[in-house]
């Protein structure tokens, strides 16, 4: 019979990976005002998570790394 691999822990720094998906609600950001360089609020909001998704990402990673093995 084949050995069933240990169950893996879960690992709370997972949680974070949530956090941009918090762009996906468009209501809560769904606005004209405030203009940053002429640009929407809808636009330069969408604009910034992309780093905060990035080190989202990147903190999850570096937390978590080698757990898996």
């Amino acid at each position: 019979m084949a050995e069933q691999p240990p169950p893996r822990k879960r690992n709370p720094w997972n949680l974070l990976l949530l956090v941009p998906l918090l762009m996906l609600v468009t209501s809560w950001f769904n606005f004209d005002q405030p203009r940053l360089f002429g640009m929407p609020f809808f636009y330069w909001y969408q604009f910034a998570f992309v780093p905060v998704g990035v080190i989202c990402v990147g903190v999850v990673y570096l937390k978590s790394r080698g757990e898996g093995q």
